[in-house]
């Protein structure tokens, strides 16, 4: 394929009519010559006048030809031999640098990346390359590599084939060829998609290296006092015979401090909760050259007991104040706190817990939202009655609830299900004995809960649950009436609500205050009546953001760039922390080398033998020097010609 560097100067192309038309215009006219004889006249005419038609040819050609070289050679053609014979003015060669900027290749960052390199691209950019740059935790191509800068990042796990498709046209490029430059993790993963691609990988490796791979925190919420233990696994790079040391701080103090040898990948850690409200953690290593993976953050909520939060309407006798009282009492592991439904907005949802509704009917919109996302963030939400089309979707029901009364009660059997969740024995006895009565519910044509441990004979569910996301929803089909159903009265019910506060199943407790790097950060703050001061999120460098809640009073912050602890505050108040780590993939400590045997790949350690290969791999080869050759040898062909006098003379 012939392709043309600067194809702008093909539309000189014209110009080469010009030596045809300067040579019609300067033909002179023949004039008549006296001669003594005629005969020898005739003779030399013909030979004179052939002589001359065949130099002029000549030089005509050879300058034509000198404009045509002229104009190609500032077009600067090139030939590709993989491309067969056909025409294109575009580039065909298309080089890609793939900048290593993980977080596993911090320390290595800034000596891959540098003036050579901007140099280097600006020099094949010059020979017809088209070149761009791309860091991979993105694959976005750029333009310039001052433009793609470190993070604290995982690589991009998409298709790299597809999104580059989605950048750039890549069927114009007969070569392409992309330089990987790192410490050769995910190389062999990440480069196999690129099939017809030729592929180097400017190699610098890591040194020593250890990291934190995980963390298994308490899957609960702890007391003032109490003490617990962390799981770490710790990753070594191969050959690493070093020990180093872990220190363990909470809230600012140093709780704890062991040693770790080079054959030991997993160690427990105790420690207690001193202070009350969330535990601001971190685990550091002794440091090495990468200190990336030295260090994990987390969050424990250590508020003291479990919450429940009850949404009441008031009644005499108050019920919910019974339990309350019993609560107090017994010294349960709960936190009971009573609200009116016009304190709605004062409810905590931001440390998990149940919140028990006992009129669902009297939700909005605006209530069932931030319920609905309490929910599906680990809490659980437990239903009296019916809450119209916002609960039946949340419960799954394919039909709308109907209202059902009954003057007699109506007759009710303990589920099998029931005895994995509750202390079934006490239950099982009252329902038996037909004490439990109930005179209204709400049936269903279609839809079923999850679970369901209390059934009406007719198989509709009296009591039951259904999982959402990471919570769940637990519903009692009646009302929290005197009038239509006794199950206030009766001694069981506070132990039965107790064991659905208590038998909660959270996928992690700690889980959502404790996410990767690029995760968007959900805050939930505690409403304010009245209360105009803005939020503020601090992120680990010290900077602070001002953020406001949506519709359901829920903070959105997506900017999680730096692993470390974000704290929503108000004011002077710290209402929320959330521990940021990368991902646990690049905690893991990385070898020394890789091993790309079997890959079709180009490995190099130096940055000038890199060069080197790159500029013999080119696929095309610049013709218009040899252009330049032939323009030069030409004007010596047409300087001679032109010298030779037409001179005609007569052989005897």
């Amino acid at each position: 394929m012939l392709t043309f560097l600067s194809p702008i100067y093909l539309w000189l192309l014209p110009l080469i009519a010009l030596p045809v038309i300067i040579h019609l215009l300067a033909k002179r006219k023949s004039k008549l010559i006296a001669f003594p004889s005629l005969k020898f006249l005739k003779l030399l005419e013909q030979d004179a006048l052939r002589k001359f038609n065949v130099k002029q040819l000549l030089l005509l050609i050879i300058r034509t030809l000198m404009v045509l070289f002229v104009i190609l050679a500032f077009s600067r053609p090139n030939f590709n031999a993989r491309g067969g014979f056909s025409l294109n003015t575009q580039t065909h060669d298309l080089l890609i640098f793939a900048l290593d900027n993980t977080a596993s290749n911090q320390a290595n960052f800034e000596r891959l990346t540098g003036s050579w390199l901007e140099d280097f691209g600006a020099d094949l950019a010059e020979k017809g390359y088209t070149i761009a740059y791309l860091g991979i935790s993105d694959f976005e191509l750029r333009d310039d590599p001052q433009e793609v800068t470190a993070l604290s990042a995982d690589i991009y796990v998409g298709n790299i084939s597809m999104k580059l498709a989605e950048q750039i046209d890549l069927e114009r490029y007969q070569q392409k060829s992309m330089v990987w430059l790192g410490d050769g993790q995910d190389v062999r993963d990440r480069l196999e998609e690129l099939a017809d691609w030729d592929k180097f990988l400017l190699l610098k490796p890591v040194t020593y290296d250890m990291g934190i791979s995980q963390i298994e925190l308490p899957d609960r919420g702890l007391r003032q006092g109490e003490e617990y233990q962390l799981q770490l696994g710790i990753d070594h790079a191969p050959d690493d015979e070093e020990t180093t040391s872990i220190e363990l701080i909470i809230n600012g103090d140093r709780q704890n401090q062991t040693v770790i040898e080079a054959d030991v990948d997993f160690i427990e850690m105790k420690a207690r909760v001193l202070d009350p409200g969330f535990q601001d953690g971190s685990l550091q290593l002794g440091h090495d050259e990468h200190a990336y993976n030295d260090i994990r953050h987390f969050v424990i909520p250590a508020g003291g007991n479990v919450l429940v939060q009850i949404l009441r309407e008031r009644q005499v006798p108050d019920y919910w104040k019974i339990i309350e009282t019993a609560v107090t009492k017994t010294e349960v592991n709960l936190d009971v706190r009573l609200l009116d439904f016009n304190t709605i907005d004062n409810m905590n949802l931001s440390q998990g817990g149940t919140v028990i509704v006992d009129d669902a009917s009297k939700l909005d919109d605006y209530n069932w939202n931030r319920l609905q996302t309490f929910v599906a963030t680990g809490g659980q939400l437990v239903l009296f009655g019916n809450g119209g089309t916002r609960m039946e979707a949340l419960l799954n029901f394919e039909f709308p609830l109907t209202e059902s009364k009954s003057t007699s009660p109506l007759g009710l059997y303990l589920t099998p299900e029931a005895g994995s969740q509750l202390r079934s024995d006490p239950l099982a006895t009252v329902i038996a004995q037909d004490r439990l009565k109930v005179l209204k519910r709400y049936t269903t044509n279609a839809g079923e809960l999850d679970q369901t441990w209390i059934r009406f004979l007719d198989n509709q569910p009296f009591l039951g649950a259904t999982g959402f996301q990471e919570g769940r929803i637990v519903w009692f089909n009646t009302d929290f009436r005197s009038s239509v159903s006794n199950l206030p009265f009766l001694g069981i019910f506070p132990t039965l609500i107790l064991q659905l506060c208590q038998s909660q199943e959270l996928a992690d407790l700690t889980a959502r205050y404790n996410v990767e790097i690029g995760d968007t950060l959900h805050f939930f703050p505690l409403a304010q009546a009245g209360e105009n001061t803005p939020f503020s999120i601090q992120r680990p460098d010290g900077t602070v953001d001002y953020q406001a809640p949506d519709s359901n009073y829920i903070i959105h912050y997506p900017a999680t760039d730096l692993p470390g602890v974000y704290r929503l505050a108000r004011g002077r108040q710290i209402l929320e922390p959330i521990a940021v780590n990368i991902s646990a993939h690049e905690a893991q400590a990385h070898s020394r080398n890789y091993r790309f045997d079997d890959l079709d790949l180009v490995v190099l350690d130096q940055q000038d033998v890199l060069v080197e290969e790159i500029m013999e791999r080119r696929s095309s080869m610049a013709l218009w020097p040899l252009l330049l050759i032939a323009l030069l040898l030409l004007w010596v062909v047409e300087t001679y010609l032109s010298r030779i006098k037409s001179t005609w003379r007569q052989n005897v």
